[in-house]
């Protein structure tokens, strides 16, 4: 493909990692993980804590977080996790406490065995080859920004992108506006040039359209559609969805330092 060919040339490509190239893998199985090990941590440390308990304040806590994640943009830490977690079974943590069972908890995804969806490589190679800037935008609770660059590498699927942003970086996650004002600003653009692609209504695509992006709803799981943004059910029709996309909304503006 030529650069005259190269029809999202101009153009910012935000994707989102987690159900949306990545799978989350065996959920269950990174739970189960967890609760074991923080068990089997708080016992060698002089806490005798039932495992029901455990799984049932780890669980709590995890979805409240997540919640606030998704609700309003928040970005705990690890550390802030894990003590929130412990505070909660009633036990001070030193710091030698603190460091192993923050090493479990944001290591425990590697248990779930993510992999990539079906389609996530040709889906990227094609974007790239059509001239778009590529980033990645990604929320991260209990796996930090390193790990995810890891799995990332592992899956494959590290190499084609131009910037990677996390939410653990960041200090701040989807859907909060500033997070997609971080795309524009790093990649050089306004957010009328930036197509943000995920899976999550509310922290992909609304976000992204209240900070004045465009966005894509992948819908693998076949919901009603909705007018406020395209969706696709398989990854394969992306760089064809977004190449329709890009060519309605404006013509194409050469960025030199993008390219």
């Amino acid at each position: 493909m030529t650069r005259r060919e190269q029809p999202l040339t101009g153009w910012v490509i935000s994707l989102d990692l987690w159900g949306t190239l990545l799978t989350y893998g065996d959920r269950d199985g990174e739970a189960t993980w967890r609760i074991t090990e923080f068990t089997r941590v708080l016992h060698a440390f002089g806490h005798d804590v039932a495992p029901a308990w455990v799984r049932e304040i780890v669980t709590e806590i995890r979805d409240l977080e997540r919640q606030q994640q998704r609700m309003a943009g928040l970005q705990p830490g690890p550390d802030a996790q894990v003590t929130a977690i412990l505070d909660v079974l009633g036990i001070v943590a030193d710091a030698a406490l603190l460091d192993v069972l923050v090493t479990v908890h944001t290591h425990a995804v590697l248990r779930a065995c993510p992999e990539p969806i079906p389609g996530a490589h040709a889906a990227v190679a094609g974007i790239k080859e059509a001239g778009a800037w590529l980033v990645l935008t990604s929320n991260t609770l209990a796996t930090p920004p390193a790990l995810h660059r890891q799995l990332m590498a592992d899956t494959g699927l590290l190499e084609p992108f131009d910037d990677l942003l996390f939410s653990g970086d960041l200090g701040v996650a989807k859907p909060d506006r500033a997070v997609f004002q971080a795309v524009a600003d790093r990649s050089g653009t306004s957010p009328n040039r930036i197509v943000h692609v995920g899976n999550d209504w509310r922290t992909d695509v609304e976000g992204a359209i209240d900070a004045g992006c465009h966005a894509v709803f992948y819908n693998s799981r076949g919901k009603s559609p909705r007018l406020q943004a395209p969706d696709i059910a398989h990854l394969d029709q992306l760089p064809d969805l977004l190449i329709a996309l890009c060519t309605a909304v404006a013509p194409h503006t050469d960025r030199k330092d993008l390219v």
